[in-house]
């Protein structure tokens, strides 16, 4: 069994790298992997490194160079990987880098039969020059050591309920029990779930519960609905969300519902590579601009926020794509909000002028392809530029901006070879808190981004913020009000935070609040984006 993927520049494809699963495996834990790099032109093998490497333990990682020996017995290079695991596979060739997502297939059956290799799958053109970097493993709270007290327990459960039945005019004026305040430094993560426990059970979300029953998502007056359903088996943590977006956009109504229609099965399914939720969601109405206006991003808070709720969501694996109209989509709702996903993939899209930028995805993983035949509304010239972008950014960091673009040869607008995006998106995890973050706004709407918040976004504001050894650094372009928030994932509480805001270096002692962790679970509805600090920067509000 044979796949196959492309090593090359805009102009030239350079390589066509072979995986061969031999039908003959070493022992009953490992699968042999072995590696063939073909020049494109001649068709004959080339000497380039490969790496081989697990997405989530890079301590698994092989290199080699593949072989230059046409016809003979040495022209595949081998490798013996652990059976069942996801493997990054980097091929070099004169400087040039391209980037493949590997499965190998599984371990031994009950029957003490090997798990068959996976079937053949169409690998389209990778960009040698924007490098897949898997990002690091998401950071999480402490394990909980030890049970709270069932006293403590109780008392908890009562004022969290409390505080999230309460009106919001009681919710402000509401006063935790120092007492129980005190438990954030014992367990923070034992406390975090019980919040989010009291928040889960609440009267308050009715209105999205009759959403989610009706399979659609509201905002004000926008409605969108969806269909979704469910393929293999849940993980452990809960179901990943795949939210798929249809094409069409400026056209009659029938035009997009049948678009629509065919999202619904557009990518193909997956369930070799874990259990997850497939939902296709319906553009709120038949505007050129429909995925990706001021009105979206709500309404897509508002669909992750009933899946996590009701549908038993794993909130670090929600990933959202698109193609066409959808694709645009992409481009817009995953860098405006980028804390929300695991990954962002667009087909056929382009980034929008004023409303996409690609400085917001410092950790997030985004990969866009289209035709380069695909010319209309330059799009394949603001792809061209969107990736030039991303290089600079990057600059010569490979730890950072894991964004991918692919140019498919001689392909137009339609027909790209994109339908096993899951396949290739389903081992990402988001990292709800990690320790740089880059924000440049591009509206007035989102006023939360990963650990930073501000109450007056704007176009062109922008927030540069790292955090390490209990030291956050900060740097503010136009931003005259911002709070930073943080927990036991990124400082520790013993030890004084160091906070430079722009130059100006100031120490704070803090200490975790109840009423903090409550409050920003209500604003983002997320456990994992809900924090239990908060430290204002000393900004000029009045130059507003």
């Amino acid at each position: 069994m044979e796949k196959a993927f492309t090593v090359g520049t805009n102009d030239e494809v350079i390589a066509v790298v072979a995986l061969h699963e031999p039908a003959d495996e070493p022992d009953q834990d490992h699968v042999r992997l072995q590696v063939k790099v073909l020049d494109h032109l001649a068709g004959k093998p080339v000497a380039t490194k490969v790496a081989v490497t697990d997405i989530l333990n890079h301590d698994v990682h092989f290199e080699g160079m593949s072989k230059d020996d046409p016809g003979g017995t040495n022209e595949t290079l081998s490798f013996l990987v652990p059976r069942g695991q996801t493997y990054e596979i980097r091929c070099e060739l004169d400087g040039q880098v391209a980037g493949r997502m590997y499965t190998a297939p599984g371990a031994a059956n009950a029957s003490g039969r090997n798990a068959p290799a996976p079937g053949p799958v169409v690998i389209s053109l990778a960009d040698s020059t924007i490098p897949w970097h898997p990002p690091p493993p998401a950071a999480a709270p402490a394990a909980v050591t030890r049970p709270l007290k069932p006293s403590d327990a109780a008392k908890l459960k009562k004022e969290l309920t409390g505080y999230f039945t309460a009106p919001a005019d009681q919710q402000a004026q509401w006063k935790f029990s120092s007492g129980l305040g005190k438990l954030l430094l014992r367990d923070e993560a034992a406390v975090r779930r019980a919040a989010w426990e009291a928040y889960q059970g609440a009267p308050i979300h009715q209105a999205a519960k009759n959403d989610f029953d009706s399979n659609q998502v509201t905002f004000h007056e926008y409605l969108s609905p969806y269909t979704v359903r469910t393929v293999g088996t849940r993980p452990a943590n809960g179901w990943p969300l795949f939210i798929a977006m249809h094409g069409g956009g400026g056209a009659a109504k029938s035009v997009n519902d049948s678009q629509w229609v065919q999202m619904q099965h557009y990518y193909k399914d997956h369930a070799e590579a874990g259990g997850y939720k497939y939902l296709a969601l319906r553009a709120p109405n038949d505007t050129w601009n429909g995925f990706y206006d001021v009105y979206v991003y709500p309404l897509i808070d508002n669909l992750i926020r009933q899946f996590t709720l009701f549908g038993d969501v794993d909130c670090n694996k929600v990933f959202i794509m698109g193609y066409s109209h959808g694709g645009y989509g992409a481009f817009a709702i995953g860098p405006k909000e980028p804390d929300l996903f695991a990954a962002i993939h667009a087909s056929a899209g382009a980034p929008t002028d004023g409303e996409t930028t690609g400085k917001t995805l410092r950790t997030t993983v985004f990969t866009v392809m289209v035709g380069e035949l695909d010319s209309a509304y330059g799009r394949f010239e603001r792809d061209q530029k969107f990736r030039q972008s991303i290089q600079e950014l990057r600059g010569g960091r490979a730890d950072i901006y894991p964004v991918t673009v692919q140019f498919i040869p001689n392909n137009p607008h339609t027909g790209l070879p994109d339908r096993d995006k899951i396949q290739e998106m389903y081992p990402v995890t988001r990292n709800p808190v990690p320790r740089e973050i880059t924000w440049l706004m591009t509206d007035k709407v989102i006023t939360d981004f990963f650990w930073v918040r501000t109450d007056a976004p704007g176009k062109g504001r922008e927030i540069d913020a790292e955090c390490r050894d209990n030291r956050v650094k900060v740097r503010t372009t136009r931003v005259n009000r911002g709070i930073i928030l943080l927990d036991s994932r990124l400082v520790d509480f013993k030890k004084p935070v160091v906070l430079d805001c722009n130059g100006q270096v100031t120490q704070h002692r803090l200490q975790p609040a109840l009423r903090t962790l409550c409050e920003t679970l209500l604003r983002r509805g997320d456990p994992d984006l809900a924090f239990t600090a908060e430290l204002a920067l000393p900004l000029d509000a009045a130059k507003e």
